[in-house]
């Protein structure tokens, strides 16, 4: 499993810094290629609900060998969230 967190870092103490959302990838198994993988990705709420659930969608036939993992991350994005700025 990937697990993608992004967090805010406070530049005035670290207490003040906070989680701002939470991607997990992980390969399913459901290919019998090494060349190809399909994903299941979920994507979690905002702090202080980073534990909840947001959206979950998946990833179908992505060339794990030819792209890497912030290729991965960016179809995960595009097929679950959509495009939002175009």
């Amino acid at each position: 499993m990937i697990r993608i967190t992004i967090e805010l870092i406070s530049a005035v103490h670290p207490s003040r810094s906070k989680i701002l959302g939470i991607a997990e990838i992980a390969n399913d198994g459901s290919s019998n290629s090494p060349f190809v993988g399909s994903y299941n990705v979920r994507l979690n709420k905002m702090a202080p609900k980073e534990r909840e659930l947001w959206k979950i969608g998946r990833v179908v036939a992505f060339p794990r060998k030819k792209k890497g993992v912030w290729d991965l991350l960016y179809v995960a994005l595009r097929n679950i969230v959509g495009p939002r700025n175009p």
